[in-house]
């Protein structure tokens, strides 16, 4: 398994009325930190698209540990691990100056758009997360 880092600097769009990050944007974060992930290792979203295929989520769990604030340095841990022929689990662990914020896991699906269907991971973009 690789294991990825992403950071960012939580933004005045990410704060709501009780003034911490709204909950919501950690999915955003999720998504970002396994887009850049994807990226680094070669699971490219337009080679994909190109062959008709896309990962998808099936479901996202969040546990809150913590509470982020306007101008805090975040740290995402992500790694995936396979779950079945068409699915992998990625898991989430946020932090800021060390201490946990949240950790999370999102179970995505190989999916082929033509077929509408969930497909077998290929061998070769499975490869691409393994060390």
């Amino acid at each position: 398994m690789k294991i990825f880092y992403y950071e960012f600097i939580v933004g005045e769009d990410a704060i709501d009325v009780n003034h911490h990050a709204n909950n919501a944007h950690y999915v955003i974060w999720m998504q970002e930190a396994a887009n850049a992930h994807s990226n680094a290792v070669g699971d490219l979203i337009e080679t994909n698209l190109a062959q008709n295929r896309t990962w998808m989520v099936r479901r996202h769990e969040i546990d809150y540990l913590g509470q982020l604030f306007l101008g805090d340095k975040v740290r995402v841990k992500t790694w995936t691990q396979p779950e079945k022929r068409s699915c992998s689990k990625r898991f989430y662990e946020f932090s800021k100056d060390g201490a946990p914020v949240a950790s999370a896991v999102t179970t995505y699906v190989f999916y082929d758009l033509a077929r509408g269907r969930p497909i077998a991971i290929p061998p070769e973009i499975a490869k691409l997360y393994e060390d």
